[in-house]
Protein backbone atom coordinates (compact mmCIF):
# COMPACT_ATOMS: atom_id res chain seq x y z
CA UNK A 1 0.00 0.00 0.00
CA UNK A 2 1.23 3.63 -0.79
CA UNK A 3 1.88 6.26 1.26
CA UNK A 4 -0.89 7.97 0.02
CA UNK A 5 -3.38 5.21 0.63
CA UNK A 6 -2.25 4.93 4.30
CA UNK A 7 -2.66 8.53 4.67
CA UNK A 8 -6.12 8.74 3.48
CA UNK A 9 -7.00 5.44 5.08
CA UNK A 10 -5.64 7.05 8.23
CA UNK A 11 -7.93 9.81 7.87
CA UNK A 12 -10.65 8.09 6.85
CA UNK A 13 -10.56 5.94 10.15
CA UNK A 14 -10.76 9.12 12.34
CA UNK A 15 -13.86 10.32 10.53
CA UNK A 16 -15.87 7.15 11.31
CA UNK A 17 -14.06 6.80 14.56
CA UNK A 18 -15.72 10.45 15.25
CA UNK A 19 -18.74 9.34 13.80
CA UNK A 20 -19.03 6.17 16.20
CA UNK A 21 -18.38 8.53 19.06
CA UNK A 22 -21.06 10.84 18.61
CA UNK A 23 -23.62 7.51 18.02
CA UNK A 24 -22.40 5.96 21.42
CA UNK A 25 -22.86 9.37 23.22
CA UNK A 26 -26.69 9.15 21.70
CA UNK A 27 -26.79 5.72 23.11
CA UNK A 28 -27.22 4.14 19.21
CA UNK A 29 -24.69 1.76 19.75
CA UNK A 30 -25.43 -0.59 16.56
CA UNK A 31 -24.18 2.32 14.62
CA UNK A 32 -21.07 3.18 16.61
CA UNK A 33 -19.97 -0.40 16.47
CA UNK A 34 -20.46 -0.25 12.44
CA UNK A 35 -18.31 2.81 12.19
CA UNK A 36 -15.98 1.52 14.20
CA UNK A 37 -15.53 -2.10 12.46
CA UNK A 38 -14.86 -0.41 9.20
CA UNK A 39 -12.26 2.16 10.69
CA UNK A 40 -10.63 -0.97 11.87
CA UNK A 41 -10.95 -2.71 8.19
CA UNK A 42 -9.04 0.38 6.46
CA UNK A 43 -6.06 -0.11 9.31
CA UNK A 44 -6.54 -4.03 9.33
CA UNK A 45 -2.76 -3.97 7.58
CA UNK A 46 -1.44 -2.78 10.23
CA UNK A 47 -2.45 -4.70 13.71
CA UNK A 48 -0.31 -2.86 16.12
CA UNK A 49 -0.74 0.47 14.77
CA UNK A 50 -1.38 2.43 18.07
CA UNK A 51 -4.49 3.83 16.23
CA UNK A 52 -5.63 0.31 15.63
CA UNK A 53 -5.16 -0.72 19.17
CA UNK A 54 -7.64 2.03 20.92
CA UNK A 55 -10.17 1.30 17.90
CA UNK A 56 -10.08 -2.42 19.26
CA UNK A 57 -10.48 -0.72 23.03
CA UNK A 58 -13.30 1.48 21.96
CA UNK A 59 -15.11 -1.01 19.85
CA UNK A 60 -15.14 -3.26 23.01
CA UNK A 61 -17.01 -0.27 25.36
CA UNK A 62 -19.21 0.07 22.85
CA UNK A 63 -19.92 -3.93 22.44
CA UNK A 64 -20.58 -3.74 26.37
CA UNK A 65 -22.75 -1.14 26.57
CA UNK A 66 -24.98 -3.19 24.00
CA UNK A 67 -24.44 -6.34 25.89
CA UNK A 68 -22.61 -8.36 24.19
CA UNK A 69 -20.25 -9.41 26.28
CA UNK A 70 -18.07 -11.90 25.03
CA UNK A 71 -17.51 -9.96 21.77
CA UNK A 72 -16.36 -7.08 23.96
CA UNK A 73 -13.93 -9.19 26.30
CA UNK A 74 -12.00 -10.32 22.57
CA UNK A 75 -11.83 -6.97 21.46
CA UNK A 76 -10.07 -6.03 24.81
CA UNK A 77 -7.79 -9.51 24.25
CA UNK A 78 -6.86 -8.54 21.05
CA UNK A 79 -5.86 -4.85 21.64
CA UNK A 80 -3.92 -6.54 24.87
CA UNK A 81 -2.09 -9.01 22.81
CA UNK A 82 -0.72 -6.55 20.10
CA UNK A 83 -0.07 -3.58 22.17
CA UNK A 84 2.99 -5.40 23.45
CA UNK A 85 4.76 -5.13 20.01
CA UNK A 86 3.70 -1.29 19.85
CA UNK A 87 3.94 -0.04 23.69
CA UNK A 88 6.84 0.35 25.84
CA UNK A 89 7.17 1.85 29.66
CA UNK A 90 4.47 4.08 31.04
CA UNK A 91 2.83 4.93 27.73
CA UNK A 92 2.04 0.40 28.01
CA UNK A 93 1.25 0.92 31.68
CA UNK A 94 -1.45 2.83 30.75
CA UNK A 95 -2.85 1.71 28.01
CA UNK A 96 -3.31 -1.70 30.35
CA UNK A 97 -4.56 0.20 32.76
CA UNK A 98 -7.30 0.82 30.50
CA UNK A 99 -7.86 -2.52 29.15
CA UNK A 100 -8.11 -3.97 32.42
CA UNK A 101 -10.47 -1.64 33.62
CA UNK A 102 -12.65 -2.04 30.79
CA UNK A 103 -12.33 -6.13 31.66
CA UNK A 104 -13.75 -5.89 34.99
CA UNK A 105 -16.55 -3.97 33.48
CA UNK A 106 -17.59 -6.79 31.50
CA UNK A 107 -16.89 -9.16 34.33
CA UNK A 108 -18.81 -6.68 36.49
CA UNK A 109 -21.64 -7.05 33.88
CA UNK A 110 -21.98 -10.45 33.52
CA UNK A 111 -22.00 -10.36 37.76
CA UNK A 112 -18.81 -12.07 38.02
CA UNK A 113 -17.44 -9.88 40.76
CA UNK A 114 -14.64 -12.06 41.76
CA UNK A 115 -12.77 -11.89 38.74
CA UNK A 116 -14.15 -8.20 38.02
CA UNK A 117 -12.35 -7.23 41.08
CA UNK A 118 -9.01 -8.91 40.01
CA UNK A 119 -8.97 -7.01 36.81
CA UNK A 120 -9.61 -4.25 38.34
CA UNK A 121 -7.47 -4.47 40.96
CA UNK A 122 -4.90 -4.99 38.25
CA UNK A 123 -6.05 -2.20 36.33
CA UNK A 124 -5.20 0.28 39.47
CA UNK A 125 -2.43 -0.54 40.15
CA UNK A 126 -0.67 0.02 36.83
CA UNK A 127 -2.67 3.32 36.98
CA UNK A 128 -0.85 4.85 39.80
CA UNK A 129 2.54 3.90 38.37
CA UNK A 130 2.00 6.15 35.73
CA UNK A 131 -0.35 8.66 37.02
CA UNK A 132 -0.96 10.78 40.48
CA UNK A 133 -3.48 9.42 42.82
CA UNK A 134 -5.69 12.37 42.34
CA UNK A 135 -5.89 12.40 38.45
CA UNK A 136 -8.96 11.68 36.63
CA UNK A 137 -7.96 8.34 35.24
CA UNK A 138 -7.40 7.22 39.00
CA UNK A 139 -10.63 7.98 40.22
CA UNK A 140 -12.11 6.16 36.87
CA UNK A 141 -10.24 3.30 38.38
CA UNK A 142 -11.95 3.82 41.76
CA UNK A 143 -15.38 4.34 40.66
CA UNK A 144 -15.54 0.85 38.66
CA UNK A 145 -13.77 -0.30 41.52
CA UNK A 146 -16.28 0.90 43.76
CA UNK A 147 -19.39 -0.60 41.65
CA UNK A 148 -17.19 -4.26 41.98
CA UNK A 149 -16.90 -4.47 45.55
CA UNK A 150 -20.84 -3.04 46.01
CA UNK A 151 -21.75 -6.44 43.92
CA UNK A 152 -19.08 -8.58 46.51
CA UNK A 153 -21.34 -6.95 49.13
CA UNK A 154 -17.91 -4.84 50.50
CA UNK A 155 -19.85 -1.82 51.26
CA UNK A 156 -17.47 0.22 53.42
CA UNK A 157 -14.92 -0.25 50.95
CA UNK A 158 -16.89 0.28 48.03
CA UNK A 159 -18.51 3.70 49.51
CA UNK A 160 -14.77 5.06 49.98
CA UNK A 161 -14.09 4.43 46.42
CA UNK A 162 -16.88 6.11 45.11
CA UNK A 163 -16.22 9.03 47.46
CA UNK A 164 -12.44 9.29 46.68
CA UNK A 165 -13.60 9.43 43.41
CA UNK A 166 -16.61 12.06 43.95
CA UNK A 167 -14.36 14.54 45.33
CA UNK A 168 -11.40 14.11 42.26
CA UNK A 169 -14.76 14.33 40.01
CA UNK A 170 -16.15 17.94 41.34
CA UNK A 171 -12.63 19.08 41.47
CA UNK A 172 -12.22 18.47 37.72
CA UNK A 173 -15.47 19.01 36.31
CA UNK A 174 -17.36 20.66 38.43
CA UNK A 175 -21.00 20.19 39.94
CA UNK A 176 -22.61 18.82 37.17
CA UNK A 177 -21.33 16.30 34.74
CA UNK A 178 -22.13 12.95 32.78
CA UNK A 179 -19.54 11.46 35.07
CA UNK A 180 -21.08 12.68 38.19
CA UNK A 181 -23.94 11.59 37.37
CA UNK A 182 -23.22 7.77 37.06
CA UNK A 183 -21.69 8.22 40.25
CA UNK A 184 -24.09 9.27 42.25
CA UNK A 185 -26.21 6.59 40.48
CA UNK A 186 -24.49 4.35 42.18
CA UNK A 187 -23.78 5.64 45.20
CA UNK A 188 -27.51 6.16 45.57
CA UNK A 189 -27.57 2.26 44.76
CA UNK A 190 -25.50 1.55 47.86
CA UNK A 191 -27.77 3.91 49.77
CA UNK A 192 -30.45 1.97 49.29
CA UNK A 193 -29.22 -1.44 49.87
CA UNK A 194 -27.63 -0.29 53.08
CA UNK A 195 -30.50 1.29 54.80
CA UNK A 196 -30.23 4.84 53.86
CA UNK A 197 -33.59 5.98 51.44
CA UNK A 198 -33.34 9.37 52.00
CA UNK A 199 -29.93 9.75 50.85
CA UNK A 200 -30.74 7.34 47.90
CA UNK A 201 -33.90 9.30 46.49
CA UNK A 202 -31.70 12.55 46.70
CA UNK A 203 -28.32 10.86 44.64
CA UNK A 204 -30.82 9.46 42.51
CA UNK A 205 -33.08 12.90 41.79
CA UNK A 206 -29.30 14.74 41.34
CA UNK A 207 -27.79 11.37 38.73
CA UNK A 208 -31.31 12.03 36.64
CA UNK A 209 -31.13 15.66 36.25
CA UNK A 210 -27.80 15.71 35.12
CA UNK A 211 -28.17 12.56 33.07
CA UNK A 212 -31.17 14.34 31.60
CA UNK A 213 -28.91 17.34 30.97
CA UNK A 214 -25.64 15.65 29.65
CA UNK A 215 -27.04 12.96 27.32
CA UNK A 216 -30.86 13.75 26.90
CA UNK A 217 -33.97 12.29 28.10
CA UNK A 218 -34.34 9.33 26.07
CA UNK A 219 -30.77 8.17 26.49
CA UNK A 220 -30.62 4.03 27.39
CA UNK A 221 -28.51 5.65 30.90
CA UNK A 222 -31.41 7.73 32.10
CA UNK A 223 -33.56 5.09 32.08
CA UNK A 224 -31.20 3.26 34.23
CA UNK A 225 -31.84 5.62 36.89
CA UNK A 226 -35.19 5.73 36.25
CA UNK A 227 -35.46 2.20 37.00
CA UNK A 228 -33.36 2.18 40.11
CA UNK A 229 -35.28 5.38 41.18
CA UNK A 230 -38.48 3.20 40.45
CA UNK A 231 -37.28 0.19 42.57
CA UNK A 232 -36.40 2.44 45.94
CA UNK A 233 -40.11 3.74 45.28
CA UNK A 234 -41.65 0.32 45.39
CA UNK A 235 -39.41 -0.46 48.36
CA UNK A 236 -40.96 2.76 50.72
CA UNK A 237 -43.78 1.57 49.66
CA UNK A 238 -44.59 4.24 46.68
CA UNK A 239 -46.59 2.02 44.19
CA UNK A 240 -47.67 4.28 41.80
CA UNK A 241 -44.39 6.29 41.57
CA UNK A 242 -42.57 3.13 41.56
CA UNK A 243 -44.48 2.01 38.17
CA UNK A 244 -44.35 4.94 36.84
CA UNK A 245 -40.80 5.41 36.84
CA UNK A 246 -40.46 1.95 35.46
CA UNK A 247 -42.93 1.76 32.73
CA UNK A 248 -41.18 4.88 31.30
CA UNK A 249 -37.64 3.45 32.14
CA UNK A 250 -38.69 -0.07 30.03
CA UNK A 251 -40.46 2.34 26.76
CA UNK A 252 -37.07 4.00 26.48
CA UNK A 253 -34.98 0.55 26.41
CA UNK A 254 -37.11 -1.41 24.10
CA UNK A 255 -37.43 1.78 21.79
CA UNK A 256 -33.40 2.56 21.95
CA UNK A 257 -31.64 -0.98 22.89
CA UNK A 258 -34.04 -3.66 22.00
CA UNK A 259 -36.41 -6.39 24.04
CA UNK A 260 -33.33 -8.97 23.77
CA UNK A 261 -30.76 -6.47 25.64
CA UNK A 262 -29.82 -7.69 29.49
CA UNK A 263 -30.82 -3.85 30.57
CA UNK A 264 -33.91 -4.02 28.64
CA UNK A 265 -35.10 -7.96 29.77
CA UNK A 266 -33.90 -6.53 33.06
CA UNK A 267 -36.42 -3.88 33.84
CA UNK A 268 -38.70 -6.07 32.16
CA UNK A 269 -38.52 -8.67 34.94
CA UNK A 270 -38.50 -5.56 37.98
CA UNK A 271 -41.91 -4.61 36.17
CA UNK A 272 -43.59 -7.95 36.76
CA UNK A 273 -41.75 -8.48 40.15
CA UNK A 274 -43.05 -5.24 41.35
CA UNK A 275 -46.82 -5.53 41.02
CA UNK A 276 -47.29 -4.45 36.58
CA UNK A 277 -47.13 -7.95 34.71
CA UNK A 278 -48.00 -6.34 31.51
CA UNK A 279 -44.30 -5.17 31.88
CA UNK A 280 -46.08 -1.65 31.61
CA UNK A 281 -43.76 -0.13 28.24
CA UNK A 282 -45.15 -2.57 25.34
CA UNK A 283 -48.95 -0.94 25.81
Amino acid sequence: MSHIDCGHNRRRAAELASQAHRHSAKGDYGAAESCFRQALELLRNDPANPERLALWNELGMVLKYGGKYDRAERCYRMALRHSYKRFRGRERQFFHANLYHNLGGVEHSRARFTRAEKYARKGLGLRLKCCPSDSLAVAEDRAALGAILYGLSKYGDSERNYLYALRIYRHEYGPSHQQIAVLLNNLAALCHGTGRPKRAESYYRAALRMKRRWLGRSHPDVAVTMNNLALLYHALGRTRAAQSWMDNALRILESRLGGSHPSTICVRQNCRRTGNPSGGASK
